[in-house]
């Protein structure tokens, strides 16, 4: 099916042509997921991850940033060869372990509606507003998580500042002669905690934000550091598997924990890849 000529500043809604990109976790059992969408809206070919990081993480854990990597590849390679044929009919075929599925066409007024309606109708896991009335105790533990976006954050960090490797996974007192209570960085020039907005379990995320800005404040003052910081890892502004409730939670979390943060005269730095988050804590760290 060819891309509809019509420019779709002069029509409302058009048929646009799309296909869904299948990972197979291990080769040759036929069991698969949706891993993203390769889609031809308004003519052009654009192709987007559409399984979400806390997924990988239920499923994989500390495999999954090594299967995040892999799956971006994989992904960059489809975008790679869209380029050269300009059209869906032909786009088939096997990149690095993801293929692609059948030619589909949806009915939408923008990419970002496309890809909700291709991950509603076809990836149970790409949205997931069900979960949240799941029980808490389902989700992953929420300092697990926070550890595996701390040491993605290092990896980056130590690639261009192997100085600062010293002062991750190191700890400071909250109070006179008190216990050491364990940070993301700790360093006589800043201190940083890491943590996740989970889009799924987002009352747990936002009360491990609320403790980690107390323990930023305290520390800060205890050892007189001119810097303190909360990363986190929030899902991107634009991600077409958020429900509008989810999204609209999200919005309300991540601005109170800003305020919160921005009332104890703390940084708080959203981040959507361990890179960004990287750059921060440098910045921070000087």
């Amino acid at each position: 099916m060819n891309a509809p000529t019509q420019n779709p500043t002069q029509v409302s809604r058009s048929l646009w042509p799309w296909r869904p990109l299948y990972w197979e976790p291990v080769p040759g059992t036929g069991e698969r997921l949706m891993v993203g969408v390769v889609h031809a809206y308004a003519g052009e070919i654009q192709v987007v991850r559409t399984i979400r990081d806390d997924v990988l993480d239920c499923l994989f854990g500390k495999a999954a940033p090594g299967l995040r990597r892999l799956i971006e590849h994989s992904l960059s390679l489809f975008q790679a060869a869209g380029k050269a044929v300009r059209s869906l009919e032909s786009f088939e075929g096997q990149l690095a372990g993801v293929y692609a599925g059948p030619l589909r066409a949806t009915e939408a007024a923008s990419a970002a509606e496309l890809l909700q309606t291709a991950c509603l109708l076809y990836s149970s896991l790409g949205n997931l507003d069900k979960l949240d009335e799941s029980e808490e105790s389902d989700a992953p533990q929420q300092d697990e998580v926070n550890r595996r976006f701390g040491s993605e954050v290092k990896i980056e960090v130590v690639k261009s500042r192997p100085d600062l490797a010293v002062g991750f996974g190191r700890g400071g007192t909250l109070i006179d002669g008190g216990q050491k209570v364990k940070f993301g960085f700790f360093s006589p020039i800043a201190v940083a905690h890491f943590t996740v907005l989970h889009p799924v379990r987002q009352s747990a995320s936002v009360r491990d934000a609320r403790a980690r800005i107390f323990e930023l404040y305290r520390a800060r003052e205890m050892a007189a550091i001119g810097q303190a910081a909360l990363i986190a890892a929030v899902p991107r502004d634009d991600d077409a598997t958020l429900g509008s409730r989810q999204r609209e939670v999200l919005r309300a979390n991540r601005q109170e924990i800003e305020a919160e943060a921005a009332s104890m005269n703390l940084q708080w730095y959203a981040v959507t890849t361990a890179i960004e988050g990287a750059d921060r804590l440098i910045e921070a760290a000087g």
